[in-house]
């Protein structure tokens, strides 16, 4: 994938996660050798959002898929380090959106807690 479709793709997954109501804390965040595409904060959760973008359509198992066991464990440290620095936080939970870029009007697939499919 290129950067510009993960760019694009993070660009789309924002504009959705705000209209769902999630409050965006960062995007690229880079701890050590951790990183995550988006810190969110809804409902005194802090979530961590795995971005995953195609120009060709992804059925939901191909786009669960693209995240490993190690991946998903890295985005659990990095989300653990920011749960206990941001006082407003009760919970913490990784989410995964998948980002099917179209000419007009993207799909954008919201999978919420994504340790059910790991």
């Amino acid at each position: 994938m290129s950067k510009r479709v993960g760019d694009l793709g993070q660009i789309e997954a924002v504009t959705f996660l705000e209209k769902q109501g999630y409050r965006i804390l960062y995007q690229n965040i880079r701890l050590g050798h951790l990183e995550a595409d988006i810190l969110a904060i809804k409902d005194r959760i802090l979530v961590i959002v795995e971005v995953k973008s195609s120009t060709r359509f992804l059925a939901t198992k191909q786009i669960i898929k693209r995240i490993s066991k190690a991946q998903f464990a890295r985005l659990q440290a990095i989300g653990s380090f920011y749960a206990h620095r941001i006082s407003e936080v009760e919970e913490l939970r990784i989410d995964l959106v998948g980002v099917h870029l179209r000419q007009k009007n993207s799909q954008v697939s919201h999978f919420i807690d994504i340790s059910l499919y790991i």
